[in-house]
């Protein structure tokens, strides 16, 4: 039998913490990445001025041949290509918005599952001693593994019968 989480730690915390440090470990990453993005934008935008100055320069020292057209043309592609570098990484920070709208998804669901089971440890964990030693509480249900079975064949029974008495009551009572 093969187990599907063979390679991950056991008990590596709740969901919703994990979920929670996906998404604050994806903010670190993105503001990493994008900081690295403004540099080649910089560099992109530095490329094309230097181009252009090349191009000037080019247009009034040399004397008009096929040799400086050649090389005006040469620049005009380098000017080009920067352009293209700038377009792309303002695409790229464009992505990074969208990564931005799921790690946020991500913190909000991992609150909505704290929130939830808040309510399902405050709202369906007995309080009171009578309720607690009822059959039907499932007295032992959060204290041990969930493929375990019930404590003893005993409870079983009891919880059973404690469903049969409500149903005959309700059925004499009508």
């Amino acid at each position: 039998m093969s187990d599907s989480n063979q390679g991950r730690p056991r008990n590596s915390g709740a969901i919703p913490d994990q979920l929670i440090q996906i998404a604050h470990e994806q903010e670190g990453g993105a503001e990493r990445i994008i900081s690295q993005m403004e540099v080649v934008q910089n560099s992109f935008e530095e490329i094309q001025i230097l181009t252009r100055e090349c191009q000037e320069v080019l247009a009034r020292l040399m004397p008009p041949s096929e040799d400086r057209q050649a090389l005006i043309d040469k620049m005009e592609s380098i000017g080009l290509h920067a352009d293209n570098g700038v377009y792309n990484v303002q695409g790229a920070y464009d992505l990074f918005q969208y990564q931005d709208i799921v790690r946020q998804k991500l913190e909000k669901v991992g609150h909505r599952l704290i929130d939830v089971s808040e309510y399902v440890l405050s709202n369906l964990n007995p309080t009171q001693e009578g309720t607690r030693a009822s059959a039907s509480a499932g007295r032992d249900i959060l204290e041990r593994p969930a493929q375990a079975a019930d404590t003893t064949k005993g409870e079983t029974d009891a919880v059973i019968a404690e469903f049969f008495a409500k149903l005959r009551a309700k059925r004499t009572s009508e």
